[in-house]
Parts: C-alpha cells; structure tokens; sequence
C-alpha cells in the first residue's frame, strides 16, 4: 500500500502534517484535514460540499427519484435509462448500474464516439503499465480510467476528485469490487494538491481536465507534485460553436491546452488521436435536461492522449 503520509504536505501553505486520530493537522497555518465517510477531505473551499453526500443523486427530491425507479425500464428514454443508471452507482446497487449504464450509453452516443472513447481508454492504459511509482488519478469522478487500471495491473493508486459524493460513491464501488484496499482516496482541487513537490511519480486522467476550470493553478500544481502526466482528452476544434458553452477554452481546445501545459514546463506529446462525430445526447423526459451538457449542436471531437514529462 502506497505510504501516503511520507507524499502529503498543507494544501494551504505547504507546511508538513501532523497526523491526528481523525485526519492531519498543519504544523503551522493550524488547518485541519479530517476523514470523513472513510475518505481524507483536503478542500480549502470553506464551502461545506458534504452536505449533498445522503441525499442521493437526486438531492433528496424523492418524487422525482420515484418516477424513475417505478417506471417500468422498458418505458424510460434512453437519456432517462442513463440518469437512472447513475442514480444506482449512488445507491450502491451496482449490478443493476452495471447492465443500464452499458445499454443506455449505446444508445445515447453515436457508434464512433463509444468506439473512439473504448479505443482511447485501453491506449491509455496500455501507456500507464509501462510506468512505475506513484500514480495518482485525478478527477476520478465515477471512476471509469481507475476501474480499468485497477482490473489490468497489480499496482495501487492514489484518488483525487473535487466531490464529496461521487468520491463516496466511488469509495462503495471500489468496496464491491474487492479494490477497497488498492486506492487511497483524497478530495481536493486540481489548483491546490495536498502532495509534496515531485512526491508523484505520474499523473493520470480521462477527460478530467475538461470538467476543471482555471488552467494555469492546475497544470502549474500538476507540474510541481508529479514528473509525468498522461491524460486522455476530448477537445473541439478551435471554430466549434460548442466553445461558445464552454467556461475555458484552454481547457477544450488541443493546442490550448498544449500550451498551456508548456507554460507551466512541461515537455508534451500528443498521441492516438481519434475523431469521432458527437451528437447532442437526447433530454431526458423526466428531468427536462440532457445528461451532458456538450456537445449542444452536433459536431466532430478529438479524443486525444497527451502525455507531458
């Protein structure tokens, strides 16, 4: 198991930890990090974003949650078969999420995408077996990179994701899976990572950086904590009207984002790029919502692995 006090300093200030019975206290701005549901909190926010962790993914609206769970299945759209699906992994009834999730993907992304998206995982993977050390997946949300890691190597991994309740989430999952012992999960921001300078041996992440916002804290973070990141990406291209939705553009445009990272000092690569066309994902006929919010209008996205040293 990776020895995770020997990689931690203060998100905050940088200072060491002190270790406590419920979590580490900074040995000189006094801040506490505490465990909480079984998973490290280092978020520096203020905001208490474990109050939705117990409310579910339908935040407590529990006759919305019915109409989606006493709907015979076969009666719910696609886009509703996979909001149910996500609402099970929250409920911890994972087989069930299992089966929906897969069907109700392949009927709400087009052929290719699904294709490209399989496709850039197993590269990804392929490329993160080679290296050795420390990994660290960033932004794991629902866990789907990890999940294949965790299934194709012998190795452990640290976690981070911004979310109190999909790191919950994933916390069960990793337990039904029989992986609880494999992954160290932490909660904190991309710009502020509770890791020592290169205390990292390799960054990991699909699609992760696309759901971040301020590029430049996050890919200067990355670079002080790791001497390697390996992320799989979907981008734009730099004229898709879908920009006009997005919050940064650094962060959804290829060769942005390539600059951006070498700004920060990285040496960076691009790798297996696939394009592949990318439909609207149908609304959902309960919730009056698509399940993604891009792409808006139909369109072709780059699904490619940027790996920086």
């Amino acid at each position: 198991m990776i020895e995770i006090e020997s990689l931690l300093q203060c998100p905050s200030c940088g200072s060491s930890l002190l270790r406590q019975e419920d979590g580490f206290m900074c040995s000189f701005c006094g801040k506490r990090f505490n465990k909480r549901m079984g998973v490290y909190d280092f978020l520096l926010s203020g905001r208490d974003q474990w109050e939705m962790v117990g409310k579910g993914f339908m935040n407590g609206q529990e006759e919305i949650e019915k109409r989606f769970f006493e709907t015979p299945e076969e009666q719910l759209s696609p886009a509703d078969q996979l909001i149910k699906a996500v609402a099970l992994w929250y409920r911890g009834e994972f087989d069930e999420f299992k089966r929906l999730m897969q069907s109700s993907r392949e009927a709400i992304y087009t052929e290719e995408y699904n294709r490209a998206m399989v496709q850039s995982v197993h590269h990804t993977v392929e490329l993160i077996k080679k290296e050795s050390g420390v990994v660290l997946d960033l932004a794991t949300g629902m866990g789907g990179l990890l999940e294949e890691l965790l299934t194709y190597t012998e190795r452990d991994y640290l976690s981070a994701d911004i979310s109190p309740s999909s790191s919950f989430g994933l916390l069960q999952y990793l337990r039904y899976r029989g992986w609880g012992d494999r992954v160290y999960q932490i909660i904190a921001g991309g710009e502020k990572l509770p890791f020592k300078n290169d205390s990292l041996d390799l960054i990991v992440s699909a699609a992760g950086f696309q759901n971040m916002e301020n590029s430049r804290e996050v890919f200067t973070e990355s670079r002080r904590v790791s001497r390697k990141l390996i992320t799989l990406c979907i981008f734009f291209e730099e004229d898709d009207p879908n920009l006009a939705y997005v919050k940064e553009r650094n962060l959804h445009v290829s060769h942005l984002f390539v600059e951006g990272l070498e700004e920060a000092g990285w040496n960076v690569t691009v790798e297996n790029v696939i394009k592949a066309r990318a439909e609207p994902t149908p609304q959902s006929m309960i919730l009056g919502i698509r399940p993604d919010q891009l792409p808006v209008t139909a369109t072709t996205m780059n699904f490619e692995i940027i790996v920086a040293e």
